[in-house]
């Protein structure tokens, strides 16, 4: 008599479970180079805007992306202005954010490294079918955010 296989989750179930695991794994990658997530999404943030931000935007953004609470953002950006990766004048919260030189080369090895982590959990996996599922996450990621709105 054949075995019954074991039930597979819900898609929401294995969503969560498996965006669990790999949050784990990233914040550990992050720690490693003594960084944390919301350090992590303030440089990609700046990365990715290319320009200068005000530490409001920067705070808007953030709450945006991560549920970070406006009073929470000062202290992230002073941390990072102490380290030497952006230059913020808490005296001038107007003044333009940006990633410092030595900023950037610490996001290019952060990131470098943060990827090189989380890259290990789809090692083996058919690129077709990692192409498949990145087509379906994007998907409901779009649908999702047009219900929250």
């Amino acid at each position: 008599m054949p075995e019954n296989p074991a039930p597979r989750p819900s898609f929401g179930r294995a969503l969560g479970e498996t965006a669990r695991q790999l949050t784990k794994l990233h914040r550990r990658a992050l720690s490693e180079y003594g960084s944390d997530f919301p350090s992590w999404m303030l440089y990609t943030l700046l990365k990715e805007k290319g320009v200068p931000l005000r530490a409001e935007e920067i705070a808007a953004e953030l709450e945006l992306r991560m549920d970070l609470a406006e009073p929470d953002t000062f202290p992230l950006l002073e941390r990072a202005a102490t380290a030497g990766h952006i230059t913020f004048r808490p005296d001038k919260p107007a003044a333009a954010v940006t990633l410092t030189e030595a900023g950037a080369a610490y996001f290019a090895n952060l990131y470098a490294h943060a990827r090189e982590t989380t890259d290990r959990a789809t090692e083996g996996i058919d690129s077709v079918m990692l192409d498949t599922a990145l087509t379906v996450l994007l998907a409901v990621d779009e649908r999702a955010t047009a219900r929250l709105r």
